[in-house]
């Protein structure tokens, strides 16, 4: 009896082991292929992917990013752009569709599907059952895209650091994304009635509690977003410094650190109704980025800036990687290594070439500058080419690909 409970024991933890470690396995997805329909510049095109590095080269404009976007797009449910989801329609065509056929460690196939009409909601799909709610499906498949724009993290206004927030945060929390959906669509019937020359005050009270109730969940998941994301950062940020890196640090600031917002909203009505919008809330939060206690805007160099932001969002990927579900996100890098000193670029390739990353997508304007990259990274790539919005493989350095080459090599009789 002694001996087989303690076999028991010892299967059932064996048990317990392979079910967590299989389920771990699910979590990474990986996008195996795409096709787009009608999407901004792409009239149609379909990819077969690298579950390594794909490469996408191009002169501007010829549609390298929209193919990242259409990645993002089917990530995140919208643009990585501020194009609203008709805007992303190609010029006169009446819709849009992505599709995306992503599969796990363990073979299990999901097929993501968007589709977009003039005039009507979006249908974003998960192995055909339709979404209700954009909550249901961001995280799902989570994402990161570093591109030169995000230099606005450091240069731009507060809403871009907001913004930052809100996507790290609507792939790991969808109470925090639906909290944010219902305190936005609020804040625009407040506003509404600040410019009313007799507003209900009744209605007043009713959005106002609801707004303080959402708002106390958007502060305390940044809070805590940001007490854990910091240390992530700083260790990134002296990774990627050349010289003895500065002291750098990320500070939260919200009105509702002074506590429950219902009182303020209250009190600062009257000074609202005359300006016409709501002057306190989440949607006035900050992120005050420093440098050796100095706002790094006023007092980083160029390339401390880029230093800055580049940490900020690699670091954005690791938090997303640890927590949570364990999930590793997909990497989109656009154009940035043509933006970047040479001893940046190194930095990045040779960070991105390790066991952290799985599937990363990277776009370029200059082929020798891509190919010093490839041979850096040592990975199995594809390199696809995008002119005039159609895309075309010019070269598969895939595992199997190479496999078949050596076997077929093998097969040639001698001369």
């Amino acid at each position: 009896m002694v001996v087989g409970s303690k076999n028991s024991e010892i299967s059932s933890y064996l048990c317990t082991q392979i079910l967590s470690y299989t389920t771990f396995l699910t979590f990474n997805m990986i996008l195996e292929q795409l096709s787009l329909l009608n999407y901004k510049n792409i009239e149609q095109a379909q990819l077969a992917l690298s579950p390594n590095v794909n490469c996408l080269i191009g002169a501007n404009g010829q549609g390298k990013t929209n193919v990242l976007d259409a990645i993002y797009f089917l990530s995140l449910g919208k643009s990585a752009t501020a194009l609203t989801d008709a805007e992303c329609i190609r010029h006169e065509t009446d819709f849009l569709m992505l599709q995306g056929k992503y599969r796990s460690a363990l073979g299990e196939e999901e097929m993501i599907s968007c589709g977009i009409k003039r005039g009507q909601r979006k249908r974003l799909s998960r192995n055909d059952k339709v979404y209700k709610r954009l909550s249901e499906h961001v995280g799902v498949i989570p994402l990161v895209m570093l591109s030169p724009a995000d230099e606005q993290l450091v240069s731009g206004g507060s809403e871009e650091r907001r913004r930052f927030m809100d996507v790290v945060l609507s792939q790991v929390s969808p109470a925090y994304l639906e909290a944010l959906m219902r305190y936005n669509k609020c804040l625009q019937q407040r506003n509404a009635l600040l410019k009313q020359d007799a507003p209900d005050e009744q209605l007043f009270g009713v959005l106002e509690e609801m707004m303080s109730e959402d708002a106390a969940l958007l502060y305390g998941e940044r809070k805590n977003f940001v007490r854990d994301f910091v240390p992530i950062f700083q260790e990134m940020y002296a990774r990627f410094c050349n010289e003895a890196p500065e002291m750098v640090n990320i500070r939260y600031e919200s009105h509702s650190q002074r506590g429950e917002l219902r009182p303020l909203f209250e009190r600062e009505r009257a000074k609202e109704r005359v300006v016409g919008y709501t002057l306190l809330g989440p949607h006035r939060d900050n992120l005050e980025l420093l440098m050796n206690n100095h706002q790094v805007r006023r007092e980083a160099s160029q390339g401390q800036t880029k230093t800055f932001f580049i940490a900020m969002k690699l670091a954005q990927f690791l938090y997303l990687k640890s927590v949570g579900e364990h999930r590793t996100p997909i990497l989109l890098l656009d154009d940035i290594f043509d933006k970047l000193d040479a001893g940046r670029v190194a930095c990045i390739v040779d960070y991105v070439s390790g066991d952290d990353f799985e599937q990363i997508f990277i776009t370029d304007t200059n082929r020798e500058h891509l190919d010093s990259i490839l041979a850096a990274t040592q990975r199995d790539y594809k390199l696809f080419e995008v002119k005039g919005g159609e895309v075309e493989l010019l070269e598969d350095h895939s595992a199997h690909q190479l496999s078949d080459l050596a076997t077929a090599e093998d097969k040639t009789p001698n001369t």
